[in-house]
């Protein structure tokens, strides 16, 4: 369409729209809060405006400093401002990667309460059709929007080698703290083409304006010392210092969070308080340092073999499961590793699955810590109570109308003498009564405890006591060993909201989330399997002088931290490895069965009636 055959007043109007969007080019933070209707804060501005216009962008920012609140605006500005302008969300998971990507739909769609100014602008610039009203696709491959002018956005998540050979003008990685080297090589190499090329038609390229630099931008809070985004954070850094005008990083922690400012103005009500900050760091220092003061963590290392990346990479978004929910047929398999008055008592509840493709693999479901909470120190339950609570997680995991242990795999108990794992089980073995009044029969280890096998004829062969000083290394290795292999499944981080948003697939084969309010024994579960995880990749391998290694703390950790929960996984993860070892044997064994006729020269008579 030429000049000529536009009327006076349609060119009045595309006049006024591109003045508007140079306007907007030169005043990206402006534009979003004028046309959005957001409202930012002074750092979020700040921040904001210096990542416009460079290639190489970073934000490590406090948990609660509105990561993704700030990406979702950052990159629904540009792809107004930019016709054809193309956006990846990119995370190992799909929860993250799609976190950012609802942020921007309800930003859209006027959805968020404590943004009291939003427009529908945005909304309508959407594309729509009759069988997507509102132009958000939520598919399982990824979920995507595009607007009229051409722009569109997509999130993505798994593994690299399935999301090879896109282009993209801004790619946003969201959460990227443990993000690999290797995906963030694969993934970058979308933006790695000139956004300034031009070629063909009657075009001078000379003549043009320089665009914008294709763009990569990290978010995430603090990791360690040993990830891929600990590199990218000191290049970016030095090259800022050094007066690259293609690198920007910032740093906001919770400080700059609590006493956040609108206009040089400090917030009458803050983003983040400091009652939270300290709550967080008096339940884990380490991780509330990492999370809310951006101190990078010095694990890492050939030392410390169970890497905080591998369970990110196994951690999946469901709840907890405190008993057998649906009361139907599992292989639930409990691990107790008992204490009385200095360590934590801890039971690590897992379910074991046969999958058809790799096999036997587990989930951890919960973990409980058997804590008297009268005493002020918070020491364990008293033996008598510790064994009650055993006997009726045994009871509400196994259903009801069950056999006794029929949906019990097995209890695993540490024999250490320090916990009197060996005493804890004679309680089990002999017949007892529940709270009901039922009678169950007891449990026991016929190998260990074989003197008492006559004494008890009618106990469950179900108890398995493992002495920690012939088995702890085993264990260790075998519980890396199946992380590494992706056999152990755990919850994902808890947020402290209260809820969790479950993705579910509906019939249209799209994703919608559904809100599922946790209890409280749900929400001590997600926070204990949490701490699990923090004491596992404090764990180190030390080598001995006579070439033999074993696993602990380190000196430095012992006293401001326990293990117990992370040897009741190692536990678990070392009875998988026993139970896919079982199931080779068995099916080598099976595969080299052969018959008579196989041996020699003749076939089997066959009779006839």
């Amino acid at each position: 369409m030429s000049k000529e055959n536009l009327s006076p007043r349609k060119l009045e109007g595309y006049l006024k729209w591109a003045k508007i969007i140079q306007w907007g080019r030169r005043n990206p933070v402006k534009f979003a809060e004028t046309f959005l209707g957001i409202e930012f804060m002074d750092y979020q501005r700040y921040t904001f405006m210096n990542s416009w216009d460079k290639q190489f962008v970073l934000w490590l920012m406090s948990r609660n400093g509105g990561k993704s609140t700030l990406s979702a605006p950052f990159a629904m500005t540009k792809m107004m401002l930019f016709p054809n302008f193309e956006a990846y969300i990119l995370s190992l998971t799909s929860a993250q990667s799609q976190d950012t990507f609802l942020k921007m739909e309800k930003i859209a769609k006027r959805q968020i309460e404590s943004f009291t100014g939003l427009t529908d602008i945005f909304y309508n610039e959407i594309v729509k059709s009759a069988a997507n009203t509102d132009g958000f696709t939520h598919s399982p491959q990824g979920f995507k929007y595009g607007l009229f002018n051409g722009s569109k956005i997509t999130s993505l998540s798994g593994q690299e080698d399935n999301i090879r050979g896109k282009r993209s003008n801004l790619n946003i990685y969201d959460e990227s703290g443990f993000i690999s080297e290797n995906y963030i090589q694969v993934t970058s190499a979308f933006t790695t083409q000139n956004a300034s090329f031009k070629l063909g038609g009657d075009v001078n390229s000379e003549t043009l304006p320089k665009a914008l630099p294709n763009q990569l931008l990290f978010c995430s809070s603090a990791s360690s010392i040993d990830t891929y985004f600990y590199d990218v954070y000191k290049e970016y850094s030095k090259k800022m210092f050094a007066g690259s005008n293609n690198h920007f990083v910032a740093d906001i922690d919770c400080d700059v969070i609590i006493n956040a400012t609108n206009r040089g103005k400090k917030l009458y009500v803050p983003l983040l308080t400091q009652d939270k900050v300290n709550e967080a760091l008096s339940q884990n220092k380490e991780k509330a340092l990492r999370e809310y003061y951006n101190k990078f963590t010095t694990e890492g290392g050939n030392q410390q073999p169970i890497k905080r990346a591998a369970i990110i990479r196994n951690s999946k978004l469901r709840p907890p499961e405190v008993c057998n929910i649906d009361n139907g047929k599992h292989r639930y398999l409990l691990a107790y590793d008992p204490a009385r008055s200095y360590d934590n008592s801890i039971i690590t509840i897992a379910e074991i699955i046969k999958d058809e493709k790799v096999g036997y693999k587990m989930k951890i479901i919960n973990c409980v810590s058997l804590v008297d909470i009268g005493k002020k120190n918070k020491t364990p339950m008293r033996t008598p109570e510790q064994i009650d609570y055993l006997k009726q997680l045994i009871l509400d995991y196994n259903g009801s109308g069950y056999a006794d242990y029929e949906n019990i795999e097995s209890v695993l108990i540490d024999a250490g003498a320090g916990g009197g794992g060996v005493d804890k089980a004679d309680y089990l073995m002999e017949n007892w009564e529940d709270k009901e009044g039922n009678q169950h029969i007891g449990l026991i280890d016929k190998e260990v405890s074989s003197d008492y096998v006559s004494k008890f004829p009618e106990a469950v062969n179900k108890l398995r006591l493992i002495s920690p000083k012939k088995y702890r290394t085993e264990m260790y290795d075998a519980f890396i060993e199946m992380l590494n292999l992706g056999l152990i499944e755990f919850t994902e981080t808890y947020d402290m909201k209260g809820y969790l948003n479950i993705p579910i697939t509906t019939d249209n084969n799209e994703i919608s989330y559904e809100k599922k309010d946790l209890c409280f024994e749900e929400t001590l579960a997600l926070k204990n399997i949490d701490l699990a995880k923090e004491e596992l990749v404090q764990i180190y391998r030390f080598e001995s002088s006579n070439k033999s290694y074993y696993y602990d703390l380190p000196k430095d950790k012992k006293n401001k931290m326990h293990d117990d929960r992370a040897y009741t996984m190692a536990m678990l993860g070392w009875y998988l490895k026993e139970l896919r070892r079982e199931n080779i044997t068995k099916k080598e064994n099976k595969a080299g069965l052969l018959k008579a006729e196989d041996l020699f020269f003749f076939k089997t008579q066959e009779f006839g009636r």
